[in-house]
Formats: structure tokens, C-alpha cells, sequence
């Protein structure tokens, strides 16, 4: 057995004893862990998102209900005025948050609202209104779904060939295209969707990639049952790389659509294309506080305190077993890692 399935297995054994419990309570922590999820769908579903960052419903509510038994749950807004206020922030609290705006995250609302939870659901706002498809989820349905045995592109006068010849190769594919895009600014992502619009979007499978996506009667929905709707830019541009004009754009005008569309403010924002990437810098962060916003949540793992960042709020990644993301919290937490 290697050290990643011996750790994994202590974990669980501290996890099932109540160890996490037994801390909690002895030495209740000040530190917020902000979740940080994307998409709740099972494996044999999945054609639109990285495994690495997708849950079955079933898991989600498991988590849902062991944060809601065990821990207080906040929304955003609540911690964000705390920070604000300088108030002290709730021992042993948890706050639900999510990325992207796919139409999964309906049931994940209603996993929340039937647990007496709540969450803030950051979301890409052309999508919404099917000004523009998600490009993220675009590039992997196409990808994975295609007939087509090869994908060729030009960036930069450089010519790539992909071989998409089974799951393996597609992947690697999509991996590549991701982060070609994420390097570079609006006029070559869309350069570079032309070009597999061209070689791989059949009509029936764009409709199928609109449909990913929450529609705004979705979203409505949501807010009537307590989520928290927040701003996750419009079209999920990798804002360091854009050009200031696009950057700017995308913050602003995701919150003007917000309040439009909802009729309540957009306090919120969560920078989008996180990862080994380049997703924001001081820059950025500015352009969000001149937008107006109250907040912005990273991708960084870590937790809220009372000297935290509210433009840079760390969150905690949860796609592992439950088991592990409660030990990372709680180590984490009370240890410094």
C-alpha cells in the first residue's frame, strides 16, 4: 500500500472514530472554511466538467449534511459582514459556495434548502441568458462527445493535431485546449472555438451544451429559496490574460445583469480559472472593488479569519472523500497547514 492509501485510510479511521468531533469541541476554531464546489453530477453523467472537480448528488447531500449537523453554516453575506464589521467570526462555521452556473447546481440548491442550508452560487452570465455557451464545457462536451477521430488547430501559426482516438487521448486533448485558452486573451479563445465550432459542433450537440447550463427562471428559483446569486464574470474570460477593456467588462457587466435580471445587489465575486493558472493579480482585484462588489472569493486552499483578504478570500477544495477534506479542515485549521 503507498503513503497516499495509508494516509487516506487514517483519515477515515479519525473520521469514523470522532476524533474531528472530539476537536471541534475541545478547541471550537475562529477560521471560516469557505467551500468551494462546481458541479453535482455522477461519473457516468459527466461529459461537461473535470472529474477532479464533480460530486454525485448523493455525495453532495452527504456533505451537506454532515457540515449541517456538525457545524454552523453561513452564508456569505453573513461573513463577509462579520469582516467587515470587525465582528468575531462563529466558531466551527462552514460557508457553501459554487462555481460556473451549470444546471446540476438547481439540485444542489434544493439539497441545501431541504437540509436547511444555504450556499452563494457564482455564475457566468451570457450563459445564463444564451448569449454565448460556457466555453469550459463547450471545449470537453465537444471533445468528448465528437465522432470526429482528430481535432487540428492554429494558434499563434502553430498547427496542433489532437488524436481523439479513445477516452485517454480526448482528455489529454481537452487538458491542452484549457490551457492554451487560459493563456491567452479573448480574441484567441474565440479564435480557437471557431475553429472546433468548425470541425466538431454539430448542431445537436451545442443545443446539448446550452442545456448544461442554468437558464435564468433556473436561477430565480434559487434565489426564492434563499441561495445567494453572485457574479462569476459574463463569459468566463482568464482575466490577468484579457486585455483591460475585456477584464473590465467582464466584472462589471456581470453585476449590472445580475441586478437587472434579480433585482437585488450583486454583493459578490468569484474569480474564474483557477488552478496552476494565472487567475488573478492586484489589477483584477481592483477592478472588482471599482465594480462595486463587497467581496471576491479565490481558489487558494485555505481559511477566512478575521485578517483575511474580503478580495481575496481563500477556499477550501471538497471533491476529495469527505473523510479527507473534514481531516485537511481540521488539521488544517488548528495545526497551521
Amino acid at each position: 500500500m503507498d503513503k497516499q492509501k495509508i494516509s487516506l485510510a487514517i483519515k477515515k479511521l479519525f473520521f469514523k472514530a470522532g476524533l474531528y468531533g472530539v476537536i471541534r469541541r475541545l478547541k471550537p476554531n475562529h477560521r471560516v472554511a469557505i467551500l468551494r464546489y462546481h458541479a453535482v453530477v455522477s461519473p457516468e453523467k459527466n461529459f461537461y466538467t473535470s472529474p477532479a472537480i464533480g460530486l454525485s448528488p448523493e455525495e453532495f447531500e452527504t456533505h451537506v449534511r454532515y457540515f449541517a449537523r456538525r457545524y454552523r453554516v453561513l452564508s456569505l453575506d453573513e461573513l463577509v459582514d462579520c469582516l467587515q464589521q470587525k465582528r468575531p467570526l462563529p466558531p466551527n462555521s462552514v460557508v457553501f459556495t459554487f462555481d460556473d452556473g451549470y444546471a446540476d447546481n438547481l439540485e444542489a440548491a434544493r439539497i441545501l434548502h431541504r437540509c436547511g442550508a444555504g450556499g452563494t452560487f457564482f455564475i457566468t452570465t451570457e450563459p445564463i441568458g444564451r448569449k454565448s455557451r460556457l466555453w469550459l464545457a463547450e471545449v470537453t462536451y465537444l471533445i468528448l462527445k465528437t465522432a470526429k477521430p482528430q481535432l487540428l488547430l492554429s494558434v499563434h501559426g502553430e498547427e496542433k493535431r489532437y488524436p481523439l482516438e479513445d477516452t485517454a487521448s480526448r482528455w489529454t486533448a481537452i487538458r491542452a485546449v484549457v490551457r492554451t485558452i487560459k493563456s491567452n486573451n479573448l480574441s484567441v479563445r474565440e479564435n480557437i472555438r471557431c475553429q472546433i465550432l468548425e470541425q466538431l459542433g454539430e448542431v445537436a450537440l451545442l443545443k446539448e451544451v446550452e442545456d448544461l447550463i442554468l437558464t435564468w427562471e433556473q436561477v430565480r428559483e434559487m434565489q426564492n429559496m434563499g441561495m445567494i446569486i453572485a457574479s462569476h464574470t459574463t463569459t468566463h474570460l482568464n482575466l490577468p490574460n484579457a486585455d483591460r477593456e475585456d477584464a473590465v467588462r467582464e466584472i462589471r457587466d456581470a453585476k449590472t445583469v445580475l441586478e437587472e435580471q434579480l433585482g437585488r445587489e450583486a454583493r459578490h465575486f468569484s474569480y474564474p480559472n483557477s488552478g496552476p493558472y494565472h487567475y488573478y493579480n492586484p489589477d483584477i482585484r481592483q477592478m472588482v472593488i471599482e465594480a462595486g462588489y463587497h467581496s471576491s472569493c479565490t481558489s487558494n486552499n485555505g481559511f477566512v479569519d478575521q485578517h483575511s483578504d474580503l478580495f481575496a478570500l481563500e477556499r477550501v477544495r471538497t471533491v476529495p472523500e469527505l473523510a479527507e477534506v473534514v481531516h485537511d479542515m481540521e488539521w488544517g485549521r488548528i495545526f497551521g497547514g
